[in-house]
């Protein structure tokens, strides 16, 4: 499925124009929240950009970073520039991908299922089958996405949507609680309070807050050096 004409042209009309030339010149592909609020009218919090190789993602960043005058931080999933007030941008880089239909099918939840590129002279798009339908129920439905990430990645992420409204079925939050069940090694699930010291250890690998002299960024990437 793709997005409609006119909320393509509305997310592209949204990004910024030095990362559009960006995102033609290194063939980049843009997916998840920065579509999702946009076209819901929420507030975007940052915009994740992703491609085929490292060199390549860094590369945009740095040449990103030099036209805003900002800074580059590097993390352990992701180079961010930031140029405050502007929005971040964020490189990822601890997941590749060659084409955005396997971009998306790494997301957790249907509403972060969508993607859009440049090729050819034009702008493409492409999303989930349950990525409009959930969007306007403002419903979480759990992908399991067989893709390398702190085992409570998706828990933190679902704690943030419902703090936005979001609901839940029975069936996604097991589906999120199996995902940070299943790096439990070496305990009795028996012993509560042995697994809920490994649990809130497990969550704040991921803890969503990250402060940059000032700056909040609400995601999951954890700022590790200035470059």
């Amino acid at each position: 499925m793709e997005l409609t004409r006119g909320d393509l042209r509305f997310v592209v009309a949204r990004l910024p124009k030095d990362l559009v030339g960006l995102i033609k010149k290194h063939r980049l592909i843009v997916a998840g929240g920065f579509i999702r609020e946009t076209i819901a009218c929420g507030k975007v919090s940052d915009i994740d950009v992703f491609g085929t190789a490292e060199n390549i993602l860094d590369l945009a960043a740095l040449e990103l970073s030099q036209e805003r005058k900002g800074r580059l931080f590097k993390t352990k999933n992701a180079t961010t520039v930031l140029s405050p007030p502007r929005l971040p941008v964020q490189f990822v880089k601890r997941w590749l991908f060659a084409d955005p239909v396997t971009c998306i099918e790494s997301f957790d939840f249907t509403v972060c299922q969508a993607a859009i590129w440049f090729d050819g002279g034009k702008w493409f798009s492409v999303v989930s089958e349950g990525f409009y339908f959930d969007l306007a129920a403002r419903r979480l439905v759990y992908t399991y996405p067989q893709r390398d990430e702190d085992a409570g990645g998706s828990m933190i992420r679902m704690k943030k949507f419902i703090q936005r409204g979001y609901s839940i079925q029975a069936e996604s939050m097991a589906g999120v609680i199996s995902r940070l069940v299943s790096r439990l090694k070496d305990v009795s699930l028996t012993d509560e309070k042995a697994v809920s010291k490994i649990l809130v250890g497990l969550l704040r690998e991921v803890d969503p807050l990250t402060v940059v002299d000032g700056v909040d960024l609400i995601d999951e990437h954890e700022t590790l050096q200035e470059v």
